[in-house]
């Protein structure tokens, strides 16, 4: 689409303002039908990029808020759903965008239709923005002719995805707060308080307690600027491995997956996030007349873990064999028992997209579940520990006053 600025004639009087327009015929065309007259156009070329405001989308600068793309997806469903054109609900959707990585990747998906591309292919030419579970929705409503459900049922399963993450994150506020606070008054102390003390006890001329001379070589040794740097670079280096192994190496994955899910606490909230992600993908699925064998593959993608992304798998090759699809999920480990339980209820009633939809909810509030209990049980030890940390500094900083007596004799 092309910008115009105009100048006419309606009803006598003149107006001017701005257009778009595929090109300045049609913009000409566009303002004769609206009842304008002495038409004059004249072109609003985009202004070139300098090196002073080039825009930057290289890591996480590139990156679009998954609030953005709920929003987005809500005011393209509803404006579907109205009856507008997918091309001009992009275009409409693009100017109402403040967000500016946003506002780009709808441009040049509104470009790329506008070329003659399907809407599938335009959204699969922004993977980094959209994950596959989206991608694969959007393509199955394009398919089926029923792309303002799919997009109906796509911005619920994103707000219910935007509801879990929201938990996790409230969940580990307040003890990830308190050890930055507790990491801080610690550094605090060992660089500023502790010398204090150190040049108070050298004085004496005795021979300092353990703890008390433990906390003086922790502070000797962190303020030495080479020491932090090992420290940084050693951190660095573990992430830099563990990102390259994740990516590249197979079996290293397997493992991590295997550790997260037999973690306390954490595996529980993980398989329970993932089976209602995977309920609800696919309730939705299911009940747009999507196949079976479609619809794993699909839900192979709800997950990153690869005990769910093989065992979905499995579940997708043996499916053919005619066996229930209850059966094939409770023959996988990963997945709870209850699962397969409730889903052989749905085949034997023959609503199993309702079952997945009941299902999804459960886990759903399953895993709210859990998260407030862990909430609850991590607040007091995070206080404890707090309390701890800064106590055994402070008496372990007192420690040789109390025997000064004995020093000064």
């Amino acid at each position: 689409m092309k910008k115009f600025k105009y100048k006419t004639r309606v009803k006598g009087k003149r107006q001017k303002g701005e257009i778009d327009a595929e090109s300045i015929l049609a913009a000409k065309q566009k303002l004769r039908s609206d009842g304008h007259r002495e038409i004059v156009l004249n072109e609003i070329k985009p202004k070139k990029k300098s090196a002073l405001n080039a825009e930057i989308t290289w890591g996480p600068f590139g990156s679009i808020p998954q609030k953005e793309i709920v929003i987005f997806t809500k005011k393209i469903s509803t404006m579907m759903r109205a009856g507008l054109p997918i091309v001009e609900a992009m275009t409409l959707v693009s100017s109402q965008t403040s967000n500016p990585n946003m506002k780009r990747t709808v441009t040049q998906m509104t470009d790329k239709l506008n070329s003659g591309a399907s809407l599938s292919q335009a959204f699969r030419e922004h993977k980094r923005h959209f994950d596959s579970v989206y991608l694969n929705m959007v393509e199955a409503g394009e398919i089926s002719g029923k792309l303002d459900v799919f997009l109906d049922r796509l911005v619920e399963m994103l707000e219910k995805q935007q509801a879990i993450r929201a938990g996790i994150k409230s969940a580990l506020f307040y003890p990830v707060t308190l050890v930055v606070i507790t990491v801080g008054i610690s550094y605090f102390m060992l660089t500023n308080v502790v010398p204090t003390f150190q040049d108070m006890y050298e004085g004496l001329g005795a021979e300092l307690p353990g703890p008390t001379q433990a906390i003086v070589d922790a502070s000797n040794w962190i303020q030495d600027g080479g020491n932090l740097l090992r420290v940084i670079s050693t951190v660095f280096a573990f992430w830099a491995t563990n990102k390259t192994l994740t990516r590249f190496v197979r079996p290293y994955r397997k493992l991590k997956s295997i550790i997260e899910l037999r973690l306390p606490l954490v595996g529980d909230i993980i398989v329970k996030a993932t089976v209602a992600r995977m309920s609800l993908l696919m309730a939705n699925l299911l009940a747009a007349g999507v196949s079976v064998i479609d619809t794993l593959e699909v839900a192979k993608t709800v997950s990153s873990n690869v005990q769910f992304l093989d065992a979905t798998a499995r579940i997708k090759d043996k499916i053919t064999t005619g066996a229930p699809l209850s059966q094939l999920f409770g023959n996988e480990k990963v997945y709870p028992i209850a699962l397969s339980q409730l889903m052989a209820v749905g085949e034997r009633t023959g609503n199993m997209d309702e079952m997945l939809t009941s299902i999804a909810k459960y886990y759903e509030e399953e895993f709210t579940a859990v998260v407030d209990g862990l909430s609850t049980i991590i607040e007091p030890l995070m206080i404890v520990f707090v309390g701890l940390m800064i106590g055994v500094m402070v008496v372990a900083l007192y420690l040789p006053i109390f025997s000064a007596g004995d020093a000064i004799r």
